[in-house]
């Protein structure tokens, strides 16, 4: 079997060798036939005369295209140079058409926003006509170094309409110490709005841990409770909702009302129900009211609303 095996190895080789010298014989061939009865200079002259023919043809059109690109390009650079103003006056018309409440109800906490009074604005800023009203049965927290200071801070009280009290957390201040300071973790407040308001929203705002002297802001808020009175001694006011400020959130935290009404109001009760485990005291430093404007406010103010009862 081995014999036979190397007999017909070699017969393929053979026909191997044989098949490969008669290509290379018949393509010698051609080519000597190419060489000496191939076609003629004429010819050949009018084939070169096409192919120039078609090399002009294919020159003329890529100039065609090289033109409309510089022409499309520098189309592309007017409109490039105009597109940031086209941008900028978007923009503008955005802002302008899209109400800043809906702009930023989406954050559940809005203390990142640049300028954050100059958003929306704050019917029950004391500056632009608010008043607080009464304070129910909240004790205010005071630290008396002698019989004699205290008794300077009732009459100052009293007589003073520009000391801190309640009314500080309707104004601007809002460094440490800057606040309504009541005993314990409950109390309330009556606030007479700048006018009839529908409210859609409110503000809370406490002072960040890292600038309280204590480093810890245990005394701030946490569950908020705000009602719409008719009157100051409304027996049915309209609930609002309670809100929970978080005190590892941003300083400033928008909560949108939970039960709107359907009428404005002119007076708002807000009541403190629990802080964050201050034994002492709690601290409210600061309460925004948003909303829309239903009345303009009264020009004239009886001077017994002006003076804060019960404080």
């Amino acid at each position: 079997m081995d014999y036979g095996y190397n007999r017909n190895d070699g017969c393929f080789r053979n026909f191997f060798r044989s098949f490969v010298c008669a290509a290379l014989s018949l393509l010698l061939g051609l080519h000597v036939y190419a060489y000496f009865w191939g076609p003629n200079q004429e010819t050949l002259d009018g084939d070169f005369s096409d192919v120039k023919y078609v090399v002009v043809q294919l020159t003329r059109g890529l100039s065609e295209v090289n033109r409309k690109h510089e022409r499309l390009q520098n189309e592309m650079e007017r409109i490039s140079s105009v597109l940031p103003a086209v941008a900028a006056a978007a923009g503008r018309a955005k802002d302008a058409l899209v109400d800043p409440v809906m702009r930023m109800r989406n954050c559940r906490q809005m203390g990142d926003v640049a300028d954050y009074d100059r958003q929306l604005p704050d019917y029950a800023l004391e500056s632009a006509g608010a008043r607080i009203l009464d304070t129910g049965d909240t004790l205010e927290h005071v630290i008396y170094e002698s019989p004699v200071g205290w008794a300077l801070h009732m009459l100052t009280a009293f007589l003073c309409r520009e000391c801190l009290g309640a009314r500080a957390m309707i104004r601007p201040g809002t460094l440490p110490g800057e606040c309504w300071a009541f005993k314990g973790s409950r109390g309330e407040a009556t606030i007479r709005l700048l006018g009839t308001v529908k409210i859609t929203g409110i503000s809370i705002e406490h002072i960040p841990p890292h600038i309280s002297p204590t480093r810890e802001i245990s005394s701030a808020p946490r569950l908020i409770q705000v009602e719409g009175l008719d009157s100051r001694a409304d027996p049915y006011p309209h609930d609002y909702g309670s809100f929970e400020y978080d005190r590892d959130g941003k300083p400033i935290q928008y909560f949108e009302v939970m039960y709107p009404s359907n009428k404005g109001h002119n007076l708002m009760r807000v009541r403190v129900l629990t802080n964050w485990g201050h034994p002492v005291y709690t601290c409210v430093y600061r309460i925004r009211v948003h909303g829309d404007l239903v009345s303009p406010p009264r020009t004239s103010m009886a001077d017994d609303d002006m003076r804060i009862d019960n404080e």
